[in-house]
């Protein structure tokens, strides 16, 4: 699948590895489960035009590693609680991400524009349990030198479990730097046509809600639904590449656990 709409993929879904109805958690913004375990995990995700005339809306994913107490790895990123434990009010951690880039071929809209390199950041988060839900805040720089500039993130995630199954409704603030807004969805001088004009602006807001939902089957494997809807706030949708503000993407998978 070409690059579906990558903000949503930053900023919308988190990674889902789910256990038994009832033991979700919370660990650097991402919602985990089978602490202790490897997973791996599969699915079809769709969404919404990101870039005018894009390509594919639709494709498969595939997703894996390993969730421990402190450490995390998975196709998603890397992370390692430094301070706090499961029983802590805080927890303190470093985390690797990596912001994927596209290929001018990707829509119609990038037709003869340069391609944009994929970039990772490193980043700190900060976890607050608050009763049964959990207050995680970002901020991840660019050190690939790609875009050169920085992300913030501040989310609240509240898991309930159903009985049959687990929810974990969000709803939080995501912040691209300029330099990101200009790099992933700018048009230079050079790269302007009639109708697409150059593009310059200022670091942008993203408004996000959604929400992740597991059916456990066996002990081993889970269902999982996932929904994210984000607004983009005026400096970035206003960029004559961005489709439309209102963005969205869902996802439906199964992770094994072992």
């Amino acid at each position: 699948m070409k690059k579906l709409c990558f903000v949503i993929s930053a900023a919308l879904l988190s990674s889902h590895a789910f256990a038994d109805a009832g033991n979700t958690y919370i660990r650097n913004g991402n919602v985990y489960s089978h602490q202790g375990q490897y997973f791996a995990g599969a699915g079809v995700i769709t969404g919404s035009k990101f870039y005018k005339g894009q390509d594919h809306q639709t494709g498969a994913y595939l997703n894996g590693g390993y969730h421990g107490e402190d450490f995390n790895a998975d196709l998603a990123g890397i992370n390692y609680r430094f301070f706090g434990d499961n029983d802590s009010a805080v927890n303190f951690s470093a985390f690797l991400v990596a912001n994927p880039g596209f290929d001018s071929d990707d829509a119609d809209i990038l037709s003869g524009m340069k391609d944009r390199d994929i970039s990772g950041d490193l980043g700190l988060n900060a976890d607050l349990h608050l009763g049964q839900g959990t207050l995680s805040s970002k901020f991840q720089h660019d050190v690939t030198g790609v875009y050169k500039g920085y992300q913030a993130d501040l989310t609240y995630y509240h898991p309930m479990n159903l009985g049959f199954a687990d929810f974990v409704p969000y709803a939080g603030v995501h912040y691209f730097s300029k330099d990101y807004v200009n790099y992933y969805t700018g048009v230079s001088r050079s790269e302007a046509k009639v109708h697409r004009p150059a593009y310059q602006s200022s670091g942008a807001f993203s408004y996000n809600v959604g929400y992740a939902l597991v059916i456990p089957v066996t002990k081993h494997l889970d269902i999982t639904q996932s929904t994210g809807y984000s607004r983009l706030g005026s400096n970035m949708g206003d960029s004559p590449l961005v489709n439309s503000n209102n963005q969205w993407a869902t996802s439906l998978g199964v992770n094994y656990s072992f």
